[in-house]
């Protein structure tokens, strides 16, 4: 049965799903991988079988086996409204994986700003870093985020915060000749001179 549920849930078939959790299948079922069911539904984007899962009991703070949650797999995608029901449900909003990543930083990252607007709006922790020091900020800067810069500057992120090389977003935008997020870089320095 744990075979066909994870199917199930893999191909986002709500009516299979939904039978075998009436004939007993357990909604925080786990692959050979470490993976749980609420994991698969999260990283693959289907809101319907998140919430179904939810509603049965399942745990978003499970943990595959480097530390990463639901809310951090759903986050890495841009699912904005699987992360909705997450948070919803209680996730961990600053929950760190084994390299001190966060969902803030999974988002920014990959430049979901809708996304990065709910965590924050969710009191996600701006100046929470990963192993070598580097804040969803830089991440947002180091790949050319532009909107995500702005948001999380408006939000209050420390634009002076360094990496463990000493390196801040502005540095990192410099290097990789993001234009338009040195300017908006920039223009929030400024600001903060006057």
């Amino acid at each position: 049965m744990e075979e066909l549920f994870m199917n199930a849930v893999k191909a986002g078939n709500l009516e299979q799903l939904r039978t075998l959790l009436t004939g007993g299948a357990a909604s925080d079922t786990r692959d050979a991988a470490g993976w749980s069911a609420l994991m698969w539904a999260a990283a693959l984007g289907f809101p319907d079988v998140v919430r179904i899962l939810l509603a049965n009991g399942a745990d978003p703070e499970v943990r595959d086996e480097y530390g990463a949650t639901a809310l951090m797999k759903a986050c890495r995608r841009g699912f904005p409204e699987v992360v909705e029901q997450l948070l919803e449900h209680g996730a961990e909003v600053d929950a760190e994986d084994e390299f001190g990543w966060t969902a803030l930083m999974r988002a920014a990252r990959g430049g979901y700003a809708h996304v990065v607007k709910l965590l924050v709006e969710n009191h996600a922790n701006v100046e929470a870093a990963d192993q070598y020091g580097a804040t969803a900020l830089i991440m947002a800067a180091s790949e050319g985020h532009t909107d995500v810069v702005r948001i999380l500057v408006d939000c209050g992120a420390d634009i002076h915060s360094q990496d463990r090389n000493g390196w801040t977003a502005l540095t990192w935008a410099v290097s990789m000749r993001h234009k338009d997020v040195i300017a908006a870089l920039k223009t929030a320095e400024a600001k903060l001179r006057h």
